[in-house]
């Protein structure tokens, strides 16, 4: 018995993969005109928060659903975000170039910014997508939470940057890299965010489904023997 469900355990995988092969797919087409990657993220945590909280029917329904409801939204939060990251990064740009002995400091405090910056807006699209709200309440919720969240905030940040990183440092590996994100890699990063982000959003909810697993347990041992 234990191999039909370490069996199980392999289906499950591989049905999760196929979804967020799938995901991706439809969030690399749905942002294709750039001004709808807000919504188009927005809709993708939708999803992979659904998965977290073990919610698997309708996923691509789910998709849509969210991507019509989010489109201003959405919209109008990636363009605030980008706005402001364009500037940070301009201004840091600027401050590298001055000829001056004391432009580390500029650096250290937009570099400080960007921190808060990065930490704010990995969470902002997750928690419009959950929570709902305006704009600004989800930047400003997201920011508390990833306040909230302490290390892990590192940990979601460096897997949003990591495709950046890999261009920036390793361009020798850019064209693997690329490949990967193009089939699963976005999907599977708001993925792993989200096994998270969804104890950090509803704690009760995740402890209660991992409760009824444990509670379901014993009967299918018993049902093994």
């Amino acid at each position: 018995m234990k191999f039909l469900q370490q069996d199980n355990s392999i289906v499950r995988l591989l049905n999760r993969m196929i979804d967020l092969i799938f995901l991706n797919v439809i969030w690399v087409v749905c942002s294709l005109p750039i001004v709808t990657l807000g919504a188009t993220t927005t809709a993708l945590y939708d999803v992979t928060l659904r998965m977290a909280f073990r919610e698997d029917t309708g996923l691509y329904r789910a998709f849509f659903r969210a991507f019509r409801k989010n489109l201003k939204k959405g919209t109008l939060l990636f363009l605030l975000t980008a706005g402001v990251g364009a500037v940070l990064v301009l201004d840091f740009l600027a401050a590298s170039s001055w000829d001056i002995g004391f432009r580390f400091v500029f650096q250290v405090v937009i570099l400080s910014v960007g921190y808060f910056y990065l930490a704010a807006v990995s969470h902002a699209f997750p928690a419009l997508a959950y929570f709902g709200g305006g704009v600004w309440e989800s930047i400003r919720h997201g920011f508390l939470l990833a306040m909230k969240n302490s290390i892990f905030t590192i940990f979601i940040m460096l897997l949003d940057v990591l495709p950046i990183l890999i261009f920036l440092f390793s361009p020798t590996y850019a064209p693997q890299a690329l490949f990967v994100l193009l089939i699963i890699g976005f999907s599977l990063v708001a993925y792993l965010n989200s096994l998270h982000l969804a104890r950090l959003f509803d704690p009760g909810r995740i402890q209660a489904i991992e409760e009824g697993e444990e509670d379901a347990k014993p009967e299918e041992d018993a049902e093994d023997n």
